[in-house]
């Protein structure tokens, strides 16, 4: 069976096209949409490839490709760069508006959530302008909640914005945990499978 969409690791070669999704969400007339990101600027394509390859490098990075083109991608990074906080992972996700209301969000997050486990991670978090609505409700329809608010935080465009935590547990809290495995460190056919079985649920 030829499947539609397709659900991978993204790759270097993504860069120029996962930058276009992303641009708009940084630089839109629109400013609904360019409030999601806090960067002023859009990031230049070396500066944006090089942030895949640091992520990839230990967390998953993955993309949803239908009939050749990207609709979206998401991944995980670290919450906060100390040893304490390493079982806790922040996770974020830019579709296109083509990719928008297909379910798309929902069942790459439970891919990138099924290989996070694996991981070792058991908590992840979403941080989102909260006037972005539409991204609220879509994590909440995945399971996280919001557990606080900061008040004023950004400013963009000439006004102050809200952000809002939401925090997802993924797995239990183990009472001595292991220290967290990098991505490569999992066996690539585990990754594979989870990334087979999520693109099935798509077509």
């Amino acid at each position: 069976m030829s499947m539609k969409y397709t659900l991978r690791l993204a790759k270097l070669a993504d860069a120029a096209e996962l930058l276009a999704i992303y641009a708009p969400f940084v630089a839109s007339s629109d400013r609904a949409l360019s409030d999601v990101s806090f960067e002023y600027e859009v990031p230049s394509i070396e500066e944006f490839t090089e942030r895949i390859k640091n992520i990839s490098a230990a967390y998953p990075y993955i993309v949803c490709e239908h009939e050749g083109s990207l609709l979206g991608y998401v991944y995980a990074h670290p919450y906060i760069q100390r040893a304490a906080y390493q079982w806790g992972a922040e996770v974020t996700i830019y579709l296109t508006p083509e990719g928008q209301g297909r379910g798309l969000g929902k069942v790459m997050y439970a891919a990138l959530e099924n290989i996070l486990r694996l991981q070792g991670v058991v908590v992840t978090y979403a941080c989102i302008t909260a006037s972005n609505e539409h991204s609220v409700k879509m994590h909440e329809a995945c399971g996280y909640k919001i557990i606080g608010t900061f008040n004023n935080t950004g400013f963009k465009h000439g006004h102050w914005l809200d952000m809002v935590w939401m925090e997802k547990v993924i797995a239990e809290h183990p009472k001595q945990p292991e220290l967290i495995k990098k991505i490569g460190e999992l066996p690539a056919e585990v990754v594979a499978a989870i990334l087979r079985d999520a693109s099935a649920k798509l077509q």
